[in-house]
């Protein structure tokens, strides 16, 4: 596997997997990001090469896009120009018998328990938990110390936001997203957003 890397979007998530890929010994070649200024005057960092239409992909991506949807668009556009994408699992991150998609990137200390499996493009930040036996979907992203219980099911395109919780057992629509800091007690259907303790639909 090439060690050389591309990282989509140099906002701050995408400074922050520069320095995550560092240090898993993969070798960042620059951003992509349609705004040339994205980095500001910040040094250390790889150049931004393009934006998503024009920057040479001569290597495999890593998406440091947050938004859902913004980074599946991103994505797409980025496979129709022949793009391939790369996983970054931090040396710090625990992964026990589970099973990623394609595009996956795990911060330090975050943790997948054992035979759960997740979709293409998980990303999960520091401190969060994805549980033993969970199933999700495509582009799952869990914030900062996010929680999903044990045998919990998500659908494609959710969010939990910081210290956010799916306790066991429940289950979450395709594009729902929970609040920080809320625990979710019982199922969410599609395209919710929820907050609260216990959680509640907006």
């Amino acid at each position: 596997m090439s060690r050389r890397v591309l990282i989509l979007g140099a906002g701050g998530l995408g400074r922050e997997v520069f320095w995550w890929a560092k240090e898993a010994g993969l070798l960042p070649l620059g951003f992509i990001d349609d705004n040339p200024a994205a980095l500001g005057d910040r040094p250390g960092y790889a150049p931004i090469l393009g934006g998503v239409e024009g920057a040479p992909l001569d290597a495999p991506v890593l998406c440091a896009i947050g938004q859902n949807p913004l980074r599946r668009v991103c994505v797409e556009r980025l496979r129709a120009r022949g793009a391939t994408f790369a996983s970054l699992i931090h040396p710090m991150a625990r992964v026990c018998q589970a099973e990623l998609g394609p595009g996956a990137i795990l911060a330090p200390f975050a943790y997948v328990g054992a035979d759960a499996k997740a979709g293409a493009f998980l990303f999960m930040q520091t401190g969060a938990v994805l549980g033993h036996d969970v199933r999700a979907g495509d582009f799952l992203r869990l914030d900062t110390t996010a929680f999903v219980g044990g045998y919990a099911t998500l659908g494609h395109g959710v969010t939990l936001h910081t210290g956010a919780k799916v306790m066991p057992g429940k289950r979450v629509g395709d594009g729902c997203t929970l609040g920080a800091g809320s625990v979710l007690l019982s199922n969410l259907h599609a395209a919710a957003t929820a907050f609260g303790v216990p959680a509640q639909k907006l």
